[in-house]
């Protein structure tokens, strides 16, 4: 075979895989994967419940944010073990505390539309916590 020939081929296959490197984009574009899990039944989780508290005051508030505290502490608890690590729990509480505060923010915004106008868009929920 000669030189110019093992030149041609090798720039054939420069040229296949580079049209494959820039067609595997374009062709797979549009496509949406969608991922579908149950969910689990043995994570942790707590609810808790705040239709007694009046969030507009900062009493309210601060009983709920207590009792999602202790609902937090709980499901740490109840997932890292009794003789969990300190730092593996402190990062499962963290977890827990950025599924929550969402909820909460919700709940007080709640609250507010219902002491402004006597109704809300907001629907009436508990707030739930796990640590998927």
């Amino acid at each position: 075979m000669s030189t110019s020939h093992v030149l041609s081929f090798i720039a054939a296959c420069a040229i296949t895989a580079g049209g494959f490197a820039i067609a595997s984009p374009a062709f797979s574009q549009g496509r949406e994967v969608i991922v579908r899990a149950a969910p689990k039944d043995d994570v942790p989780r707590r609810y808790v419940t705040y239709s007694d508290l009046n969030l507009v005051h900062p009493a309210g508030l601060k009983t709920l944010n207590r009792r999602v505290n202790s609902a937090v502490r709980d499901v740490c608890r109840e997932s890292v073990g009794p003789n969990g690590d300190f730092y593996i729990e402190m990062g499962c509480r963290s977890l827990a505390w950025t599924g929550a505060r969402p909820q909460i923010d919700r709940a007080v915004e709640r609250a507010r539309q219902i002491a402004a106008n006597g109704y809300s868009t907001i629907a009436p929920v508990r707030i739930s916590l796990s640590v998927q």
